[in-house]
C-alpha cells in the first residue's frame, strides 16, 4: 500500500542545500513515482535550487523513477540549479551504470558528502 506523500518524499534544508529523501524501500507504484516527480518540479521552480537526492533504503525503484530524475535534472538546470545523487545501494547503481546514467549524475555516497560538495564549490 502506498504511503502517503510526505511519507515518500521528505524535503528539507541542509545549509542552502536542498535534501530530499525518500521515505519507501521500493519505489515501485505510479502514485509513488508521480509524488517524487511533484516534488522534484517544484523544487525546480525556485531558481538556482541545489538538490541532493537521498536513495538511503532503497532497495527498489521503477524504471520511471529513472526518467524522472533525468526530467528533473533538465529542469533544474534550466532554473540554474543542479541535482545530485547520494545513498545509492549497490544493486541499484548497477542500474545507473548500465543505463550510464552514473556518467550523467553526479553520484556521491552518502548525502553528507553530496552537500558538502555543494559547499566546497560555493567556497571556490
Amino acid at each position: 500500500m502506498a504511503g502517503t506523500e510526505d511519507d515518500i518524499v521528505r524535503v528539507m534544508d541542509r545549509g542552502g542545500v536542498t535534501l530530499v529523501r525518500l521515505g519507501l524501500d521500493s519505489i515501485l507504484r505510479e502514485a509513488e513515482v508521480e509524488a517524487l516527480g511533484r516534488a522534484l518540479a517544484a523544487l525546480a521552480e525556485v531558481p538556482g535550487q541545489r538538490v541532493v537526492l537521498s536513495f538511503l533504503g532503497v532497495e527498489q525503484l521503477t524504471s520511471r523513477v529513472l526518467g524522472q530524475l533525468i526530467y528533473a535534472r533538465k529542469c533544474l538546470e534550466e532554473t540554474g540549479g543542479e541535482l545530485r545523487l547520494a545513498d545509492i545501494d549497490p544493486r541499484l547503481y548497477e542500474v545507473f551504470v548500465i543505463a550510464r546514467l552514473d556518467r550523467f549524475f553526479r553520484i556521491f555516497e552518502r548525502e553528507d558528502e553530496a552537500i558538502a560538495s555543494f559547499h566546497k564549490e560555493a567556497e571556490a
